[in-house]
């Protein structure tokens, strides 16, 4: 079966209790910290996420929270950039023997 994602934004997160809701075009969604990735600290306010909604009891919570850029041009244009450093780099490398 295949995970179907929706795409939210952090409405609230309060760290003492470790959960907080995602806020969709449709509703806000439970979570609790341990779907969040552990390797991005805590949630922040208006972070992008796409995550997994699951029924649990009647109610919804995201699960499989991934982060999103903010600006995927941007972050496509720094990803360019940082690939032509690289082989700019390489190639002067290559002069200077």
């Amino acid at each position: 079966m295949k995970l179907e994602f929706q795409i939210g934004k952090i409405k609230q997160y309060n760290p003492e209790k470790g959960y907080g809701f995602i806020s969709t075009r449709e509703q806000d969604v439970f979570f609790h910290i341990s779907a969040f990735p552990a390797s991005e600290g805590e949630p922040k306010y208006n972070q992008k996420v796409k995550f997994v909604m699951e029924e649990n009891e009647g109610k919804f919570k995201a699960t499989s929270i991934e982060l999103l850029e903010a600006n995927p041009a941007k972050a496509k244009k720094t990803q360019i950039s940082t690939h032509n450093k690289s082989i700019t780099t390489s190639l002067l490398s290559n002069f200077r023997r």
